[in-house]
């Protein structure tokens, strides 16, 4: 049976009112189901990720702050400054084992870490934070510095942050791995490029000279006059053979080992990894590298690092 046209207009009208309802509906049925920000993304304001982000970033840095306080007093604590550790965690002073002098001789301890470790309390209103301390530690003034590492757990409330236990003397990620540096070409003292690159870290890092005569005009590069006395450049080697004339727009990367001497005569050895760019027929700096060039041929060699202080020598 065939409907009528009064009928037919009506069910046309009725898809139209359903397709028009059914994205508002299924959105707001998102919303009561806790997906509000999907409506705020697409038909209202954005979601203000801003301040949530800013209060981690603070109670990160207050927590970090705490735990590298507490290593450094925990660390060279002695028999006579166990009260100085109830401001960092509770223990039973009575029981706690303390040298009669500092254990070991510290710098100032420093962030390595910090990881979220979930909720505790009742009411979860506390949270519990992982944060890995770096020390280079030494049991005497004279003795070699070795890093350590430590992870003190931190509860964080409304009262403040406060450590959950002792810190736990942990192995860290590892010593690392070494690779090769990739710059075959050794550069002769005549060569155009090597001139550039040492005048350029002579006026940079000595004020003997003016930097904007080596460097480009993008490089931004303005230096740091007499940060040291003197500087020998003791060798320049390059990523392949720089050309004596450059094109312009052409570039090579290279690698200065530099001895600097400061104003008390002391011995400084540096690295600079610079890129260098040809302009006008001469090589010109256009940039300090953040990093130099490593081997994309060569396979890691895991590093060996003597960490036992009883190899150290011995106090006299």
């Amino acid at each position: 049976m065939q409907m009528s046209r009064t009928w037919q207009r009506r069910v046309q009208r009725g898809k139209r009112a359903a397709t028009a309802a059914g994205k508002p509906l299924v959105l707001g049925l998102a919303a009561l189901a806790g997906l509000n920000l999907v409506w705020q993304f697409l038909f209202g304001s954005p979601p203000d990720l801003v301040t949530p982000s800013r209060e981690v970033v603070n109670k990160s840095a207050v927590v970090s702050a705490f735990a590298q306080d507490y290593v450094s007093v925990w660390l060279t604590a002695s028999q006579s400054d166990v009260a100085s550790l109830n401001q960092f965690v509770t223990v039973d002073n009575a029981s706690l084992q303390l040298p009669s002098t500092p254990a070991v001789v510290i710098n100032t301890p420093t962030v390595v870490a910090v990881t979220y470790a979930g909720l505790a309390g009742k009411d979860a209103d506390a949270e519990v934070f992982s944060v890995v301390v770096g020390v280079t530690q030494r049991p005497y003034e004279s003795a070699s510095p070795q890093r350590a590492l430590y992870r003190v757990p931190v509860l964080w409330s409304r009262y403040g942050p406060r450590a959950a236990s002792l810190p736990a003397r942990i192995s860290g990620p590892g010593a690392g791995a070494d690779l090769p540096l990739s710059y075959p070409t050794t550069l002769s003292e005549s060569d155009p490029a090597y001139s550039v690159a040492s005048g350029f870290l002579t006026a940079y890092l000595t004020g003997d000279g003016q930097v904007e005569r080596y460097v480009t005009a993008e490089s931004k590069l303005l230096g740091v006059p007499e940060a040291y006395q003197s500087i020998t450049v003791s060798g320049i080697t390059a990523v392949s053979p720089p050309p004596t004339t450059p094109a312009d727009g052409q570039t090579v990367r290279v690698l200065a080992t530099v001895t600097a001497i400061n104003s008390q005569y002391a011995p400084t050895e540096l690295s600079y990894p610079l890129t260098l760019t040809g302009v006008g027929g001469r090589w010109l700096v256009a940039a300090i590298d953040f990093a130099p060039a490593v081997s994309t041929d060569d396979a890691l060699v895991p590093a060996t690092v003597d960490t036992d202080w009883r190899s150290a020598q011995t106090p006299n």
